[in-house]
């Protein structure tokens, strides 16, 4: 411990970059907890809806939805989510949010937590992920 002080002014590149890289764990570990998102992939989603009864609500606008969507999910913009927000009627139910890649579906997962639905999930990458994971997309 007593050379320390003389690692880190020696090193002080990497002694930079362990503290970035503290900070990023820490800064995700507690957005989340202060936020209540939970982010899953595309794979961890499909679980979650199959075994949970949970829904694909996907935030792009009507024209994105109509060109590709994921079965059974429905469209509620989020330039409409304020109005359309009443479709959704159990808030108990796990709810995956879905854009294009990510943005917008975190935007819309903090407006329904702070409408009191309890379980709400962030798909990381939107459609963009999903078709990564070559799952399949209806039109």
């Amino acid at each position: 411990m007593e050379n320390l002080g003389e690692f880190i002014v020696n090193h002080w590149m990497l002694s930079a970059a362990w503290v970035v890289l503290a900070w990023l764990v820490f800064s995700d570990a507690i957005n989340r907890k202060l936020t209540g998102l939970q982010p899953l992939d595309a794979n961890q989603s499909v679980r979650l809806v199959n075994q949970y009864k949970g829904k694909f609500v996907d935030v792009r606008e009507a024209d994105e939805f109509e060109k590709e969507h994921i079965a059974d999910s429905v469209n509620l913009p989020l330039s409409k989510l304020d109005e359309e927000i009443k479709k959704l009627k159990n808030k108990s139910q796990p709810l995956v949010i879905v854009c294009a890649s990510g943005q917008r579906a975190r935007n819309a997962a903090k407006k329904l937590k702070s409408n009191d639905f309890e379980e709400v999930y962030v798909m990381t990458g939107g459609i963009n992920g999903w078709k990564e994971a070559k799952l399949p997309l209806f039109s």
